[in-house]
């Protein structure tokens, strides 16, 4: 994954390289990008405009935020959001593999959340705060500031975020625990769920079913990678039957859907998800930063398996958080290797300090 190292120069020809290009091309987003980007946005803009078609819905709480800039500074913002997303992927990524795997990261998210103001546009804003809290060395900052965000975005847009932070930190919570209080905490939110009532089950899995009635009979964008629950999530055995079904079908696209697009998708859903699961699957004690950085996306991931109703709503949604899978591959890349110095170090010096007459001393033959 690491590949040669490159130089300041450049990472940093590269940086400047990808955000000048996004920013000619957000000059002219209306004539280059697809329309379905813009489904959400006209929504937002429409409530900003005045109208009452969704008052009272997510749409018209985000497009209240978004009427404090007018529609100058509000292009500024999302441009400016672009610029240092795409800075914080791309400025410490000095190795070749990991200068790809940003990249790659990158695309999906600037597709999709940065050439509008839509809601994902916010979480993209929300994960620079925290990634930049997370890099102070005040360790409760980064949590702090994740909850506050999380909370506040689950009241006034998503309730469903309220869910991720639960996840979130009972993931933070698996890891100080033994063994023991492991398999206890797992047979415990087994047991919970298991006992749950029927309404759970289908106000959990239901939206997905919605969303893909949406799209099948009212979208104009159609729904080639979209799928319903196997079964009607009404008892625990169809619940967690529909759940495992979603994890596959939008984890593993290219069993379910091959092609080329599928491949790009799959190669992204990998980079996201995958140092997330080995930072959490780890022995090695990694920071805290990172390790929020983990749950984080694994909360994200548990959740989504929910309700998403295709690929592309997954992959537009993961992508927000981009950031913290950058942030995993970028330990896992070159802080192991880091490590693994420092502790060599460390012995070559405890053995230069041993004093000389505690040194093994050489046994050898001496003349009378």
């Amino acid at each position: 994954m690491a590949g040669p190292r490159l130089s300041r120069g450049v990472v940093r020809l590269v940086t400047c390289a990808s955000v000048v290009l996004y920013g000619l091309v957000f000059a002219k987003a209306g004539a280059l990008l697809p329309e379905f980007i813009f489904r959400d946005a006209d929504k937002i803009q429409a409530q900003m405009s005045g109208s009452s078609t969704y008052e009272g819905s997510s749409f018209d709480a985000v497009a209240s935020f978004y009427r404090m800039f007018g529609p100058t500074l509000l292009n500024l913002l999302i441009v400016a959001t672009g610029a240092l997303f795409m800075r914080a992927m791309l400025c410490r990524a000095n190795r070749f593999g990991l200068c790809a795997a940003a990249l790659l990261l990158c695309l999906p998210c600037v597709f999709f959340n940065l050439f509008v103001a839509s809601k994902d546009t916010l979480v993209v804003m929300m994960s620079l705060a925290i990634f930049w809290a997370a890099r102070s060395r005040r360790a409760w900052l980064a949590p702090c500031v994740a909850l506050l965000l999380y909370s506040a975005f689950a009241l006034l847009v998503r309730p469903y975020f309220l869910l991720i932070v639960v996840l979130a930190a009972g993931a933070l919570l698996f890891q100080q625990l033994s063994m023991r209080w492991r398999v206890v905490l797992i047979v415990a939110l087994a047991g919970s769920v298991a006992f749950a009532p029927a309404s759970v089950y289908f106000a959990l899995l239901h939206p997905r079913d919605m969303a893909v009635d949406y799209l099948v009979y009212q979208s104009p964008f159609g729904a080639r990678t979209s799928f319903y629950n196997p079964l009607p999530p009404l008892s625990w055995v169809a619940f967690v039957y529909d759940y495992l079904y979603a994890t596959a079908r939008l984890n593993l696209a290219l069993l379910f859907s091959p092609g080329a697009k599928e491949l790009a998708m799959q190669l992204f859903v990998v980079l996201a998800v995958w140092p997330a699961l080995r930072s959490l699957g780890s022995r090695a004690r990694l920071p805290f930063a990172y390790r929020l950085c983990a749950c984080v996306v694994f909360a994200h991931v548990c959740v989504s398996m929910l309700f998403e109703p295709d690929l592309g709503s997954y992959i537009r949604h993961l992508s927000s958080i981009a950031l913290f899978s950058m942030a995993l591959l970028h330990e896992w890349c070159t802080g192991d290797a880091a490590r693994a110095r420092s502790m060599r170090d460390a012995d070559r010096d405890a053995a230069a300090a041993v004093p000389a007459d505690r040194a093994p001393r050489r046994r050898g033959g001496h003349g009378r």
